[in-house]
């Protein structure tokens, strides 16, 4: 049994560490559950208020944050994290962060700042909402001051300050039943038997469970029965409509859910190429195949920004340069899915726009060469920036003009609940929708 001061310095050291998951560390794999799950909590936590504890801790520090080392400001983020957000006793949360520092200098400058917001929590003056709203949020839900920006420019104040908040709360645990081996009713009742709180969806395919379990060790699991996706990505197949027979290629798949969401539905008598630039990636297509029993996936590892090297791979493999449906579920900066990867909020750059903006393009144009006239094409990102969504999208239709946009809504469920795909796209908000953010268009290839 591991004491929980050694999941804060487990957790310390992987704040410290940049783009390495918990699990990557020795130390992370010898705390048992409990401990792991607090290591989890506190990384992602800290790391989705960052901003907002960095000036809380601000109005405290005698020294300019610039000058105090990286090691130090994170036990001065973690230490705050457990004072405002986990309801963790002020002394508990300060004592157990201070002994996770080595210097005894730098013991004495963490425990008087963190001793100090402990004695006055609540007690710091914010920007006004009223005279400097974008601050305001910036600094209040912890955002680089873009994001702010762009949400407010594209949804309005009062929706942008509605989203901004709803990323700040990781999504639920959301399954997608194996419709080729298990019905909902079933599942959830095997969910409930084994102590599992669990509900229907959205969707007549999801359900949501409550709790912090591993996910392997649930019901259903190693035989395949479920897979784990959101909802939103859920929404994304059910708009490309696939159907029994159909063969589809699903450009940019990794790491599998959209692709074995496919397999299901064209059953037997259709079949699924996946593929993906990265070979490490395109694995995980195939091993989630294998537990979900599918055996109508083939996978492949290619750059489908060539047409040529795209002709070339699937022509060797042996597949099909022709096809009844594509999905082009790019690559983005992927603003969407903040919720569970808070990460996302200091990692990505605006910078990083035009050139996602112009690979996405170049994968719709791909997929454009191998669609069958008659043939659907559905394009999505799991991001909220104009720029590679409506903008890429219209630049396609305007470039294609044997596209036609297909606006019909589409049903979501047996109670008639719809997406309305206005102008043959749409988008899907958090605070709207209860999904990660996605955009999703659709068109039919009429000729060319």
């Amino acid at each position: 049994m591991r004491l929980a001061g050694s999941a804060r310095r487990v957790a310390l050291d992987i704040m410290g560490a940049r783009n390495v998951p918990p699990g990557a560390y020795d130390d992370f794999a010898q705390l048992d559950e409990r401990d792991r799950a607090l290591v989890k909590e506190l990384v992602t936590g800290t790391e989705r208020w960052k901003r907002f504890l960095d000036y809380y801790v601000s109005c405290f520090c005698h020294r300019p944050l610039e000058e105090v080392s990286p090691k130090v400001l994170n036990a001065l983020r973690l230490g705050t994290y457990q004072i405002m957000f986990m309801g963790i006793p002020h002394y508990a949360a300060v004592d157990s962060t201070v002994r996770c520092i080595k210097s005894r200098a730098h013991r004495g400058f963490v425990n008087g700042v963190l001793r100090a917001i402990a004695r006055h929590p609540g007690h710091v003056e914010m920007p006004s909402l009223d005279a400097c709203p974008k601050e305001y949020a910036a600094i209040r839900y912890s955002y680089p001051d873009w994001i702010v920006e762009r949400y407010f420019r594209a949804f309005g104040m009062q929706d942008a300050l509605s989203l901004l908040k709803t990323q700040n709360n990781p999504p639920p645990v959301t399954l997608r039943v194996n419709t080729s081996r298990s019905e909902r009713d079933c599942l959830l009742k095997m969910l409930h038997e084994s102590g599992f709180s669990a509900e229907p969806g959205i969707l007549d395919v999801s359900i949501k469970v409550a709790g912090g379990r591993s996910v392997s060790e649930f019901p259903g699991y190693s035989e395949g029965l479920f897979s784990v996706q959101n909802e939103g990505a859920m929404i994304v197949t059910r708009v490309l409509g696939p159907e029994p027979g159909d063969v589809i290629w699903d450009m940019c798949a990794a790491p599998g859910g959209k692709t074995t969401h496919m397999a299901e539905l064209v059953s037997e008598t259709g079949f699924v190429v996946a593929s993906d630039i990265n070979k490490q990636r395109a694995s995980m297509i195939t091993e989630s195949s294998k537990r979900l029993r599918l055996g109508n996936i083939n996978t492949t590892v290619l750059d489908a920004t060539s047409v040529h090297e795209t002709a070339a791979v699937l022509g060797a493999a042996g597949f099909p340069l022709s096809y009844d449906k594509v999905l082009v579920d790019a690559p983005c900066s992927g603003l969407g899915v903040i919720g569970k990867h808070p990460d996302i909020k200091w990692r990505r750059r605006e910078s990083d726009i035009p050139n996602m903006a112009k690979r996405q393009t170049l994968l719709l144009n791909t997929a454009a060469q191998f669609l069958k006239r008659g043939g659907r094409l559905v394009y999505s990102t799991c991001t909220l920036t104009h720029e590679e969504n409506q903008e890429v999208w219209r630049n396609f239709l305007d470039a294609h003009k044997g596209f036609a946009p297909v606006s019909e809504a589409v049903s979501l469920n047996e109670r008639t609940e719809t997406l309305d795909m206005k102008n043959g796209c749409a988008y899907l908000l958090p605070h709207v929708h209860g999904t990660d953010g996605f955009f999703v268009a659709r068109a039919l290839k009429r000729h060319g």
